[in-house]
């Protein structure tokens, strides 16, 4: 009884075994396509795919191994599910090598990755393995529960998701630059896993920019460009939330552009800087009302002096129209002219600055005074419509200049010497007063000096008078 059980056993074995080899195939194609509408699914089957597998229908593959290989023209594969279309991968495993085209059996290890793409179509994943590859979907619709992902350093993508509801848990993503990248949606994510990632998630969104004027009309022509630091980057379509680095760690992203338009006179020249933390429209509005440029406070120097009112300017001095050039639009002008005007006409000097936009800035238009006279003295500037419609915008700023004539310079002249020839007179005058008032002072002191002298000679001789009347006193006085 006991051998016989076990025969019985053997024999059912036997059998199951044997039932499940006859349904387990082995299919070679060169290129699989499942049409609109058409339901197809490959059970415990071996599948090689010489080209591209394209789903306009469903297919589902379970407890299978799918081997993709490179196409005949020698280009990628891919395994394509076109709009409407939908793959289901239960148990599957799906790699690539080379195969023989003879036998359908792989005889040499030659990898050739290759692409799943999801395009407005649905993809189901459980419990399954691809290897070299990676899914790329655009407006998909992904659910994922168990999946192997590695692309052994060859691919720079496993997952690249645009515009996709993704939902995904227990996913290991290996051995890609970078894990997941998500584009316009928030995936739900749970239990992902990454090794070897250079950058294991970035989650970023889309961009769009409009522009108009101050008349609220729309700009065309805007280059748009966003930065990262002192390095531009590729494209400004899409925006940085956050990633995650090799190590996990989460790092928040501020998104910086700038929006440059050439008006061939000029350009514009603006940035704009924050957070994105959803699909973003950007609405800038821009002055290009190039009719508010103003000439204002203008000042004449003369020799670095003001030129004051009712004062002429010397012949051959050097001038300076100083002026206020004042810039309330967005534009930067290359090259903003400043031409000096004397009575109405140009040809005489020219100044040419770099204007910034919104800034008040003053400059100076030279010229060496070679014409006498009255007149009118100022500058003029153009600027050409940046709307191409050939409407100069012309502004201006004058003042009333005169410059010495041959004539004024000659009265001058006999004017100062008519001025020094009265100070010499007076400075004579004063002389003769004070040398008149010397020798009178010095006639007066030799009248007195004389008059003391006559005075000093009357007393000598009148005490040599009383000397002889008192000797003959004495001599009478002895003799008696």
């Amino acid at each position: 009884m006991r051998i016989l059980g076990i025969g019985v056993a053997f024999f059912l074995f036997t059998i199951v075994f044997l039932s499940l080899n006859a349904s387990s195939e082995v299919h070679k194609f060169d290129n699989l396509t499942v049409g609109e509408g058409e339901i197809r699914t490959f059970t415990d089957d071996l599948i090689f795919l010489q080209g591209d597998m394209l789903i306009d229908g469903e297919v589902t593959f379970e407890n299978c191994s799918l081997n993709v290989n490179r196409t005949l023209d020698n280009t990628i594969s891919e395994i394509r599910v076109k709009p409407g279309g939908q793959l289901n991968l239960f148990n599957t495993t799906i790699s690539t090598m080379e195969i023989s085209s003879n036998t359908g059996i792989p005889d040499e290890n030659i990898i050739f990755p290759y692409t799943l793409v999801i395009n407005g179509s649905g993809l189901s994943i459980y419990d399954s393995r691809i290897y070299y590859g990676m899914i790329w979907s655009v407006d998909g619709d992904i659910e994922i529960t168990g999946l192997v992902l590695d692309g052994f350093s060859m691919i720079n993508y496993g997952i690249f998701s645009e515009d996709t509801n993704l939902k995904a848990f227990g996913v290991s993503i290996r051995n890609y630059t970078q894990g997941l990248r998500s584009i316009g949606f928030n995936p739900d994510l749970e239990s992902i896993f990454y090794y070897n990632c250079s950058t294991q998630m970035t989650q970023e969104w889309w961009l769009t920019f409009s522009s108009f004027d101050h008349l609220e009309v729309p700009i065309s022509g805007f280059e748009v460009r966003q930065w990262e630091g002192e390095r531009m980057i590729g494209t400004w379509n899409w925006a940085k939330e956050y990633e995650l680095d090799s190590s996990g760690q989460r790092i928040n992203h501020t998104t910086k552009l700038t929006f440059f338009l050439n008006l061939h006179f000029g350009y514009v020249d603006e940035s704009w800087e924050g957070r994105i933390l959803e699909n973003t429209e950007i609405v800038q509005s821009f002055n290009l009302n190039h009719t508010q440029i103003s000439l204002d406070s203008p000042i004449i120097f003369v020799e670095d002096d003001v030129l004051e009112i009712n004062q002429k300017a010397p012949k051959w001095s050097n001038i300076n129209f100083s002026i206020v050039v004042n810039n309330p639009t967005d534009i930067i002008f290359y090259n903003f002219n400043v031409d000096l005007l004397i009575n109405g006409n140009l040809g005489y000097s020219t100044t040419s600055i770099s204007l910034e936009s919104n800034v008040s800035q003053r400059t100076n238009v030279s010229w060496k005074a070679s014409i006498e006279g009255p007149m009118s003295f100022g500058v003029r500037s153009v600027v050409v419509d940046y709307s191409g419609n050939l409407e100069d915008h012309t502004m201006s700023a004058y003042r009333f200049l005169e410059v010495e004539s041959s004539s004024d310079q000659v009265t001058k002249s006999s004017g100062s010497w008519t001025a020094l020839l009265a100070i010499l007179v007076i400075m004579s005058f004063c002389s003769y007063i004070i040398y008149t008032g010397i020798e009178d002072e010095s006639e007066v002191t030799d009248s007195k000096s004389i008059k003391e002298d006559v005075e000093d000679d009357k007393d000598v001789e009148a005490d040599e008078d009383l000397r002889g009347i008192a000797i003959p006193k004495d001599d009478e006085e002895n003799e008696n």
